[in-house]
């Protein structure tokens, strides 16, 4: 009898232990997926801040030639220069978010795709370089690769 009561007992703690591991299993494919979500959603957030200050370029196109220079064939001093500081600290804002949101959620993207993105704005907006410049305080990470640029383009002169 008592050996009939220890295979029970077995089998019920052999049962449990399945379970115990289909459960894990089970655990770990939605933790998966939940990060898979978190991001998109981070990415999704960061594209959709951008897209509300890149709105601006498309309301006013006497901005474009401040952050897109290739784009457009107005000269500089066609924008109000107030509307051309607003619009550059809002894109410096989005970047920076963007920066920290990408870094925060490394399921989002990778990170060096929007340092990219970044370096490219850099690269052709006077405007956003100016924003960054006048307060690297606020925007370190893009600070940091617009001394690169500095950087480069001082070796190359």
């Amino acid at each position: 009898m008592s050996t009939a009561l220890a295979i029970i007992g077995a089998i019920g703690i052999i049962g449990s232990l399945l379970f115990s591991g289909w459960q894990a299993r089970v655990l770990a494919k939605q933790v998966g997926f939940q990060a898979t979500m978190n991001g998109v959603a981070t990415l999704h957030s960061v594209l959709a801040g951008l897209h509300n200050v890149q709105r601006f370029l498309a309301d006013d196109p006497s901005l474009i030639p401040h952050f897109a220079p290739e784009r457009s064939e107005c000269a500089l001093d066609v924008a109000d220069p107030a509307r051309v500081e607003m619009v550059a600290a809002m894109y410096a804002d989005v970047l920076c978010i963007g920066h920290y949101a990408l870094s925060a959620v490394p399921a989002a993207q990778d990170e060096n795709t929007w340092d990219l993105y970044c370096t490219d704005l850099l690269k052709k907006s006077p405007a956003l370089r100016a924003e960054v410049a006048g307060k690297p305080w606020g925007y370190p990470r893009l600070a940091k690769i617009a001394e690169s640029l500095a950087s480069d383009d001082s070796t190359k002169v």
